[in-house]
């Protein structure tokens, strides 16, 4: 076995960009930058819609003047239970059937305490304080699928290795140590098994399993200025876990002269580990114009990160001794290592809220969010060609994108309480008319001192995926329909 040991380049990163179409550089913008927040159940439940409404420790999330709103201290922790399903399907592979994979994940999406103070004046009626851990995001599911179709992975190492590229030391410089790319003419162009047979069919399958999650520790003080005007301001650090693999295998199960001569079989093995942090800051106000009617706006500044990631690539080919297949076979594995560590800057955020007190009945809230994701920002800490790369990329394929959250709730015999709500969300990318609807539902009880809160939280949307990119070789597209139900529950007490 031959192992490369590597410090990966930026460089050689973005040397790559031109094989991909929504590459490794779209995944982690996309991955940092776009927020389907969660938090206690019955903000949750409203559809995260509880910007202008408060209190609830959720709501700096989107205003944090929402925590201004408080009368007495509190505290409450609120565990998920997340089911994620998918279902893929090679679209090429017309007599394929469709995989699924379930995976059951639990996460904390939140765990807070708010302080609430004695009037410092007249007309300040409130100064609180609040520090909460809510989740914004959360990466887990597996994924698979299984087809026969034309074409095979090492068309990509080819491509890349006859390009200006050359042999790499992550993907093409494997492909060749394991012996699947090679010179045979001696001419610095790169041949494999699959060209002695370019249109034969290879089954092929994959799986996929992420893991993570992207949630963010906030630091907020918000001031009731006369019940007429609350402003709060928050200092987030938001921090991300990310964990990938990918398990692809090809398999030629034709004998020659029907299948591709030499060939047996491949497996490659790819593994990506990503931590970060970061910091930023958000300013919110809520007005009361009339004393049931709250009206609120919200900005958030960019999250600066410091991103560290960590590869693995292995690639194990099988072959055989001779063309007719007759011969025993001979495998050949290669390992490449690298890490690498850079910078990155989300868009700003803006959030208009609004809310109907209804009495002692309940409420209704609406909120609308926009962002531009073209914004994002890579900084290669120097590599200012490769930076430049990346972030024309990611102003060629993302736009702007809006998020609608309503809600409302409905109280039944005093304590007791209903809850339902709604989340639109359109494409981050540029041209993509797609959009991800959540649907939301609960309840709760809320006493004197304690209370309870449940809420159940589902979505199903459709994806398009490929397990890897080439330019001019076929391309292997997989539909993907993923359906994720939540399970959140808040307890909490008052102090």
């Amino acid at each position: 076995m031959n192992t490369l040991s590597i410090k990966w380049s930026v460089i050689l990163i973005i040397s790559l960009l031109p094989f991909f179409s929504v590459g490794q550089t779209i995944a982690d913008v996309i991955r940092f930058s776009y927020q389907e927040p969660g938090g206690t159940a019955r903000y949750s439940a409203t559809g995260g819609s509880m910007g202008a409404i408060g209190p609830d420790l959720s709501s700096v999330n989107s205003n944090p003047a929402g925590i201004a709103l408080y009368r007495k201290s509190e505290f409450s922790f609120s565990p998920s239970f997340i089911s994620t399903r998918t279902t893929s399907r090679l679209i090429s592979d017309r007599n394929g059937s469709s995989l699924s994979e379930s995976k059951l994940g639990v996460n904390v999406q939140n765990l807070g305490m708010v302080f609430t103070s004695q009037p410092i004046s007249e007309k300040w009626k409130q100064m609180n304080f609040a520090i909460t851990l809510n989740n914004l995001n959360h990466f887990s599911n597996t994924t698979r699928f299984r087809g026969t179709s034309q074409g095979t992975l090492l068309q990509r190492f080819q491509e890349i290795a006859n390009s200006d590229i050359g042999l790499d030391d992550f993907e093409t410089g494997i492909a060749s140590e394991a012996g699947a790319l090679y010179d045979l003419n001696g001419d610095g162009k790169y041949d494999i098994d699959y060209q002695l047979s370019p249109k034969a069919l290879l089954q092929r399958e994959q799986e996929i399993q992420n893991t993570g999650s992207l949630s963010e520790l906030a630091f907020s003080l918000a001031g009731n200025y006369n019940e007429k005007v609350s402003i709060g301001l928050t200092v987030g650090v938001p921090f991300v876990s990310y964990y990938n693999v990918r398990n692809y295998e090809e398999v030629d199960q034709v004998k020659a002269p029907g299948g591709v001569p030499y060939f047996k079989d491949l497996s490659y093995r790819e593994e990506l580990s990503t931590t970060g942090g970061g910091a930023n800051a958000k300013l919110g106000v809520i007005v009361k114009p009339q004393p049931n009617i709250r009206i609120g706006m919200a900005v958030h500044t960019p999250t600066f990160f410091n991103v560290s990631d960590i590869y693995q690539n292995e690639l194990t080919y099988n072959y055989f001794e001779n063309a007719n297949e007759t011969g025993a076979f001979l495998g050949s594995e290669a390992i490449a290592e690298g890490s690498f560590e850079y910078r990155f800057k989300t868009p700003w955020r803006y959030f208009g809220n609004v809310g109907l007190v209804l009495g002692k009945k309940g409420f209704i809230s609406g909120e609308v969010e926009y962002v531009n994701y073209a914004s994002n920002r890579f900084n290669y800490n120097g590599f200012e060609e490769a930076e430049n790369e990346s972030n024309i990329e990611i102003a060629g394929r993302l736009g702007q994108a809006v998020a609608i959250r309503m809600g409302g709730e409905a109280v039944i015999s005093n304590v007791y309480r209903l809850r339902a709500g709604l989340q639109f969300y359109t494409s981050p990318f540029k041209d993509d008319e797609t959009s991800k609807t959540i649907l939301s539902i609960g309840g709760g009880r809320r006493g004197e001192k304690y209370f309870f809160d449940v809420c159940f939280r589902y979505n199903q949307f459709n994806e398009v995926f490929f397990p890897y990119l080439t330019q001019n070789a076929p391309l292997q597209e997989v539909d993907k329909a993923i359906m994720k139900q939540s399970l959140i529950f808040t307890v909490g007490s008052k102090f």
